[in-house]
């Protein structure tokens, strides 16, 4: 590691964004430049989080060693290309998206960058818990060697674990990431649902629905998803799987289809043979379009 702490700027005042930045400017690994986002507020919030960077228009930018861009994933290319004209050959930029890949910095390389990707599996719905929480965080990586030389062993240094990633399946391994994560999260919302509907209040079905979570993620991490897999799906009770999916159903048709859908990734974890078959589940499907 350098002993003067290179220049960063960070392009992108989300939340995952100045966690990044807050981690890395508490451990003394850069020296905040400029904060660049497309509203005021969220700039200098992330200069509050921090504590350190000057908010700044993206007209007014100047160059830094390193720099992070933290936009939703639809923006990164466009702000890639827009920062090609500005960037000094030698510069590092690295994105943290974990569906795109490196390429998408390729105005930047073409310009003499070094570019790369890393993309924590972690959630930033808080950054206070997620700066508290990144020791130990995986971290998916790929790009040029000359940029992962340099900004590496910096996560490294605040409690990265990476690892290698090919760009080539990049929207496989964040899908994976997205339904571990964000569609849990959806999946609970689904369970509270049902619990409402069947005039459990919220209030008290998620006090109840916890520890059942819970112990699922001890059993996952005990003996996988196979063994771990109980309920009627398991257990080859056909008739209470089908009256289940109608009985979500008629709360609301995507409730049903949460059911549906996961029933049948359940099945594909249980022997073959048994009363309850994936036709079961595509005929309900069908049956409940012919008559929605």
């Amino acid at each position: 590691m350098p002993d003067t702490p290179p220049d960063f700027n960070l392009v992108g005042c989300g939340r995952l964004g100045r966690s990044i930045t807050r981690l890395l400017h508490t451990h003394g690994l850069v020296r905040v430049a400029q904060l660049i986002d497309c509203a005021e507020e969220p700039a200098r919030a992330t200069q509050a989080f921090v504590g350190a960077g000057e908010p700044v228009a993206f007209k007014s930018l100047r160059p830094a060693a390193i720099t992070l861009i933290a936009t939703p994933d639809d923006a990164i290319a466009q702000v890639a290309a827009a920062l090609a004209c500005q960037m000094p050959p030698g510069s590092i930029v690295f994105h943290c998206s974990g569906a795109l890949p490196s390429s998408a910095l390729t105005p930047l390389r073409e310009a003499g960058c070094a570019i790369a990707s890393l993309h924590p599996l972690r959630s930033f719905a808080s950054p206070d818990q997620a700066v508290a929480d990144f020791a130990g965080t995986a971290c998916g990586c790929e790009g040029d060697e000359a940029a992962l030389a340099v900004f590496g062993p910096m996560f490294d240094a605040i409690g990265a674990r990476r690892f290698a990633i090919d760009p080539a399946g990049k929207l496989l391994y964040h899908a994976g990431a997205v339904l571990a994560c964000n569609h849990l999260v959806a999946l609970m919302e689904a369970a509270l649902r049902s619990m409402e509907a069947a005039g459990v209040p919220r209030d008290a079905a998620w006090p109840a629905l916890r520890p059942l979570v819970e112990g699922t993620f001890a059993n996952l991490d005990r003996v996988g998803p196979r063994a771990a897999l109980t309920g009627p799906v398991a257990r080859d009770d056909r008739d209470t799987v089908l009256a289940e999916w109608a009985a979500t159903a008629a709360v609301d048709a995507p409730l049903g289809e949460v059911y549906r859908a996961l029933s049948r990734m359940a099945l594909t974890l249980t022997p073959p043979g048994g009363r309850l078959s994936p036709d079961d589940l595509e005929a309900a499907a069908a049956n409940d379009r012919r008559t929605g």
